[in-house]
């Protein structure tokens, strides 16, 4: 199975049938980025190596909130890998961190951790490069990089 995106621009000679697709904090290729996504690579190897198969992301930042949100503020780092300082309030940023995020499948947070390789973001088998085949598209791309965004920054290739 190749990957979705590439059957929903039209790769491959498909039509979608879809109008349009909406990917937020997105690059194929993060090798020259400052990408604070690094952040989860830590955690690809033992994944693998302890075959387990989801990543518990959302236990870990419930686990690890009151470290950031409260005095002396240990893990303060990890707020604005989550949201813009100032762009929540209080409350509504704690309800964020502890509902809203879930487990990440192994085998995703090891696919992704390719984009920081040589040749950017690529299939399981290590040959189908995504970046390369963007050209061959039908569908209008529009890419917007914010210069305060930490996962997906404009140093990001596309």
């Amino acid at each position: 199975m190749q990957f979705l995106g590439f059957y929903v621009m039209g790769y491959e000679g498909k039509d979608s049938g879809l109008a349009a697709i909406t990917t937020l904090a997105s690059s194929l290729d993060y090798t020259s980025s400052r990408s604070s996504l690094k952040l989860l690579l830590p955690l690809a190897d033992p994944a693998q190596v302890l075959n387990v198969p989801v990543i518990p992301i959302g236990t870990l930042l419930a686990a690890t909130h009151p470290f950031a949100a409260n005095p002396p503020y240990l893990l303060s780092w990890l707020s604005p890998q989550i949201s813009a300082p100032d762009m929540l309030q209080p409350k509504l940023f704690e309800k964020l961190v502890t509902e809203n995020f879930e487990t990440v499948p192994a085998k995703l947070l090891l696919q992704l951790a390719t984009a920081f390789e040589e040749g950017g973001l690529c299939d399981k088998s290590g040959t189908f490069f995504y970046k390369n085949h963007l050209s061959k598209s039908n569908v209008p791309v529009l890419a917007i990089a914010g210069d305060q965004d930490l996962i997906c920054s404009p140093d990001a290739k596309q």
